[in-house]
């Protein structure tokens, strides 16, 4: 039998009023019914008919933003320009930093909810594409669409705006062979990084069997650990030919470490960055580097965003921004 309002109510052991609120006013529900509710539904395979989706109010005309650290340039830069698409389109936004933590993601979302959002564009906190979310399955049936940025998630229901990493690891390939480096060393983002893993794939793609030494240090997206870990290197192993970061902040740790052991950058070591490095210039770094263009990124967001809020016909779709050398 076809799950209805009043199966789920008897189900969940609450009125139908209850389950109707649980799906229109989440934040009118007391947390736990509205768990049990939730549950019950997707268990029973309940769908919302399009008649009660379009009781929601949808005139908030309000973006929710959820970036993982808005202390790293790029989400930083990101969010500000779609901060500014999203204005030309006569839309609020609330900009929220989840700080890498699942359990401020998850309050997070509970709060846009609650705000009534149009919308909401989302970096999550993992970068491993197997992550699933526990909200997502809420959102679905408040028919509140997610754009995911830059972190790909396995989830049918999301759009999403990604880097073509792969094409960058071979961009960063093909430069490294006409400078003619021979050895070469990859500092990483973590194993289970999709992003890292495509990254690293495409620079060992064009690098195969093309030089003499290719190795990957796995560290994380932050500067302490990519430096850390670039000191352990070269406590131990001469210089590479190059070094190669595979985001911004892991770029900044090798730097770090470099000038730490008396190494000049693009003297002593020569550095390429997937991902352009604040203001490196300033201090006498002007190193080669896949630019990400940013304004492109927010554009699409943003459209992709107001497109899904407005438009009941427009199923989830993907876009693919491709990054540009900066031969520095």
């Amino acid at each position: 039998m076809k799950a209805t309002l009043s199966s789920v109510a008897a189900q969940s052991n609450v009125s139908k009023i209850t389950v109707s609120r649980a799906f229109s006013h989440p934040d009118k529900v007391h947390p736990e019914t509205l768990k049990r509710v939730l549950e019950t539904a997707s268990e029973m395979g309940y769908v919302v008919n399009t008649a009660a989706r379009n009781l929601r109010a949808r005139d908030s005309k309000t973006i929710g933003i959820v970036n993982p650290d808005m202390g790293n340039p790029f989400f930083g830069g990101l969010t500000r320009m779609m901060t500014l698409e999203a204005e030309k389109a006569g839309y609020d936004t609330l900009i929220f930093d989840s700080r890498e933590s699942q359990e401020h993601e998850n309050r997070i979302i509970d709060k846009l909810i609650g705000y009534n959002v149009d919308a909401i564009v989302l970096s999550v906190i993992s970068s491993d594409r197997n992550y699933q979310p526990a909200y997502m399955a809420q959102l679905e049936a408040l028919n509140i669409p997610v754009i995911l940025v830059d972190r790909e998630l396995d989830i049918s229901s999301c759009s999403g705006v990604y880097i073509d990493n792969l094409d960058c690891g071979l961009q960063a390939g093909r430069y490294l062979l006409d400078r003619k480096a021979q050895r070469v060393v990859v500092v990483s983002g973590p194993e289970d990084s999709n992003v890292a893993r495509e990254r690293v794939t495409g620079l060992s793609a064009a690098l195969a069997g093309k030089v003499a030494s290719f190795e990957v240090l796995y560290a994380d997206f932050y500067m302490d650990i990519a430096a850390s870990i670039t000191s352990d290197y070269l406590q131990n192993n001469p210089p590479p030919d190059f070094f190669v970061g595979c985001n911004n902040q892991i770029s900044l740790g090798i730097i770090k470490s470099c000038i730490d052991r008396q190494l000049q950058p693009m003297k002593d070591v020569s550095l390429f960055s997937i991902d352009e490095v604040s203001h490196a210039a300033i201090y006498g770094f002007n190193f080669p580097c896949i630019s990400h263009d940013l304004h492109e990124m927010a554009w699409q967001v943003i459209n992709l965003a107001i497109r899904r809020a407005t438009e009941s016909d427009i199923k989830p779709g993907k876009v693919i921004v491709r990054g540009k050398m900066l031969a520095g």
